[in-house]
């Protein structure tokens, strides 16, 4: 059966990608074998990072999935993040995931956070401005590390000052959206300026996400549920596909094969418009990743 979304996006560099992935974040114990049997069922996109502590692992994945005739190299949109502690040296940090993650080259690296300073024991360290970063971002282009660079957790202020002096225009922007979490204001600043929004959380699973304390719980929402039932979906199913409609790439995680190919699922059918306006209704400006341990501020304010 065809489905009802374009398979993959055209982005602003004439590269494309899939238009569902998988994150990692959470789930190193067996990521290996997740991220093997996820390609196996057709899983082209994954999402790591050198803070998730899972580069490693996810390259043996996708080493053992290649040996095995699962898929080639280029079949797949690999992707790891710049911690903001470690601009010192992002030539070498560059480097070093593509050793942990025994690539050649990965196609997305993105800034983690927009943080250009931390605290240490209460003294103020000062990291790398945005400029002087973003030109060295732009080199790993130039040299063949990464076919793209982007940036995660940025507002829109963010992105105007990126904006402004870049040679080469960010081609993501990966930030926390879901139904609770609808930033449409973001959304469209990033589709006008040609600037892809990945989202994280798509279904309010994400490891700091604490359902009791929030009260808040996505897959139980009476409109999910009922959706679910007219669609013949899953609960989980109805959240991607509504991110999917708003032109968001999807990364759920999950530490079971079979979840990933239910998630995969959530690209071949569409919903009316007015069941897609119930769940953006959900809308409660609420993120769950409220990134205060560091550097001990709120970035959001």
């Amino acid at each position: 059966m065809s489905s009802p979304f374009p398979k993959e996006y055209k982005l602003n560099n004439g590269l494309t990608c899939p238009i569902i992935g998988q994150g990692t974040h959470g789930v190193n114990d067996v990521i290996t074998n997740v991220v093997y049997q996820s390609i196996k069922d057709g899983v082209r996109f994954l999402d790591c990072a050198f803070i998730y502590h899972d580069e490693k692992e996810v390259g043996d994945g996708i080493k053992k999935a290649i040996a095995d005739g699962l898929c080639k190299r280029e079949d797949l949109f690999i992707v790891s993040k710049l911690w903001t502690e470690n601009r010192a040296d992002i030539e070498g940090e560059m480097k070093r995931t593509l050793e942990k993650l025994q690539l050649d080259y990965v196609d997305l690296y993105l800034d983690h956070w927009p943080v250009f300073f931390y605290y240490d024991n209460g003294k103020k360290i000062m990291s790398k401005p945005m400029h002087v970063m973003w030109a060295e971002f732009e080199k790993l282009v130039e040299k063949g590390y990464t076919k793209c660079i982007g940036v995660s957790n940025y507002n829109v202020q963010s992105l105007m000052n990126l904006l402004s002096f870049c040679k080469i225009k960010p081609t993501f922007n990966e930030v926390e959206f879901h139904p609770y979490l609808y930033q449409k204001d973001l959304l469209d600043f990033c589709e006008r300026e040609g600037i892809k929004l990945i989202g994280y959380n798509p279904i309010c699973r994400g490891a700091y996400v604490n359902i009791e304390k929030s009260g808040l719980n996505l897959l139980e929402e009476p409109v999910i549920k009922e959706l679910a039932e007219k669609y013949k979906k899953t609960p989980g199913q109805i959240a991607l596909n509504w991110q999917i409609n708003c032109g968001v790439i999807p990364i759920p995680r999950t530490g079971k094969p079979e979840r990933m190919k239910e998630n995969l699922g959530s690209v071949d059918f569409k919903m009316e418009d007015a069941d897609y306006e119930k769940v953006s209704g959900l809308n409660r400006n609420h993120r769950f990743n409220n990134f205060t341990e560091f550097p001990g501020i709120q970035i959001f304010a």
